[in-house]
């Protein structure tokens, strides 16, 4: 048995909050983000200006708390926080987070003293915690700080997972740029599907050309020394609401892509193997001379997906591996390959001819071939 983890992240504008909650955010998770970074660095931490639970979950948890960066001058610890649930009659029991499904509501204690700031759940949120409940889930903690005018909860759920046993299918996942797509192939001997998964394109070279032309707008008022006028301040901030929804609309179908491949892979017990050597991916996007803002477009949350994918693989026990499937040799003979129009690659020496997202899945199928003959 494993443990593995899936966290939540819960954000909200400060301005929804009161006068005195926003100055309590402030001062308290700011003031204990800095004892855990002093708790981070070996010393010991005591303060009377803030509740002193801050101390002791820092202690408690030090085993969870996995400090990547704890060696860097500013550890990103956060103030840490025990996580309650109710979904029917449970009694609350004074957790620094309490997550009431009866109301859909979260209750965020020790910042104002005798009292719970009170903050409403979305539909998505109460759907994403019940679904890691139903799961076997539990949460472990929460961490909370403000950043730029906003309040962020992480919520960590825990489950203990049993490795599945792979079946002779592998998942063979080949992560490329948006724009061509990430390629998938369910392989068992054979290739028995694939498919390639891509956001909405048009969509986002029209939010991209949108923010490029705003921003030569506010660009020329700003030679003119007019970016500071009602006109341009519109401006502004209507280029950041564009730039958000082009980042919302990647991370969002990110989140489902995973998703779909990860209950995949679980469905017929697959291994996945994965080939995500993005650096080639974005050298062909340059080849193609994208503009340089459209082909980061086409790269965002790539790292992301990754990571996701992992993440959720491991929460469902699924196996997973890291491998180098070339789109650039031959699978037949070895010979570097020629790309022809239309992203299709063709073997000068063997005449094997396949678009070039064809070329990994085949390699991965002649890797199981060669591992299912060995003894």
């Amino acid at each position: 048995m494993t443990k593995s983890h899936r966290t939540l992240l819960i954000k909200r504008p400060l301005r929804i909050f009161t006068t005195e909650e926003r100055g309590a955010l402030v001062r308290v998770l700011n003031r204990a983000d800095a004892l855990g970074n002093l708790w981070a660095r070996g010393f010991e931490i005591w303060s009377i200006d803030i509740d002193s639970r801050f101390a002791y979950e820092f202690d408690y948890f030090k085993n969870e708390l996995r400090l990547i960066n704890a060696k860097k001058w500013l550890a990103k610890v956060h103030a840490i926080f025990n996580v309650g649930v109710r979904l029917t009659n449970e009694r609350d029991m004074g957790q620094g987070v309490f997550i009431d499904l009866t109301e859909n509501i979260l209750r965020l204690r020790w910042v104002i003293k005798r009292r719970a700031i009170i903050i409403s759940l979305t539909p998505s949120e109460v759907g994403y915690i019940r679904g890691r409940l139903n799961e076997s889930g539990k949460p472990k903690l929460a961490r909370a700080w403000v950043d730029d005018g906003h309040l962020y909860i992480a919520i960590t759920f825990e489950r203990e997972v049993e490795p599945i046993k792979p079946s002779n299918y592998r998942l063979v996942i080949d992560v490329n740029s948006w724009r061509h797509g990430i390629a998938w192939a369910l392989v068992d001997g054979k290739i028995s599907s694939m498919g390639r998964e891509r956001p909405n394109l048009g969509y986002i070279e029209t939010l991209y050309n949108h923010v490029t032309m705003l921003e030569h707008k506010y660009g020329t008022l700003r030679r003119l020394g007019f970016h500071k006028t009602p006109y341009g301040r519109k401006l502004w901030r209507e280029i950041k609401a564009t730039r958000r929804r082009l980042y919302a609309y990647l991370r969002d179908y990110t989140q489902k892509l995973v998703h779909k491949l990860a209950q995949k892979a679980l469905k017929y017990g697959a291994m996945v193997i994965i080939d995500d050597v993005l650096e080639e991916s974005r050298r062909e996007l340059m080849e193609e001379k994208l503009p340089n803002g459209l082909a980061k477009a086409y790269m965002l949350y790539l790292r992301r997906f990754i990571y996701l994918l992992t993440n959720q693989l491991a929460w469902y026990g699924v196996p997973y591996e890291f491998k180098r499937l070339p789109s650039t040799k031959c699978p037949v003979c070895g010979n570097e390959l020629t790309q022809l129009p239309g992203r299709v690659m063709q073997c000068p020496k063997c005449g094997l001819k396949a678009n070039r997202d064809e070329i990994p899945i085949k390699w991965a199928l002649l890797h199981q071939r060669i591992g299912s003959r060995q003894p």
